[in-house]
């Protein structure tokens, strides 16, 4: 008896004694500890598999701030596809984008591809940006990634016409007060 437990514990000693990662758990804490530069910070890269929209989005402001535009696109049109912090309405259902999330996503969206030059593009998702409640008008004149969009026409019109609608929304009941 004593002999077979003996050798059941030799047996099982060495695995305990050497507890050394299998190839696969060293790769993967080697794919953990990579980094990727992007704004002079760096950025594990477990953290660049943003698991919601938030981390998403700050992901994506990293690359902007670094220049990397269409980097940056990806991970805020990755934002609209993920889960966000606004409401749960549904128990097996992930939290709906906040409105901050929505709009902070679309107007980035629309900064990327106003610097890559995809201006079509870009002035559907400043369009999205303004319905979803952005009404910084002052800032989408005068923002530098906005610049290409600016240069359009349709530009100025798509701003006039929120404008306009925000200024009927204050008069209030009949436009009266």
């Amino acid at each position: 008896m004593q002999a077979a437990l003996a050798s059941s514990v030799r047996a099982v000693a060495p695995q305990r004694a050497s507890r050394r990662p299998t190839n696969s758990q060293q790769r993967q804490h080697a794919r953990r500890q990579l980094a990727v530069r992007a704004a002079g910070d760096f950025v594990p890269l477990q953290a660049v598999d943003p698991e919601d929209a938030k981390g998403a989005i700050a992901i994506g402001l990293k690359f902007s701030d670094a220049g990397n535009w269409a980097q940056a696109q990806e991970y805020f049109e990755r934002a609209l596809e993920l889960p966000g912090t606004g409401l749960k309405r549904w128990r097996d259902k992930p939290p709906a984008l906040s409105t901050g999330e929505l709009t902070a996503a679309l107007y980035n969206i629309a900064c990327c591809r106003s610097r890559l030059g995809d201006i079509d593009n870009g002035l559907v998702a400043l369009a999205g940006c303004v319905e979803q409640g952005y009404r910084d008008f002052y800032q989408l004149r005068s923002d530098p990634d906005l610049e290409a969009l600016r240069a359009d026409e349709r530009f100025e019109g798509l701003l006039r016409r929120f404008e306009r609608q925000e200024t009927q929304e204050k008069k209030g009941f009949l436009g009266l007060f």
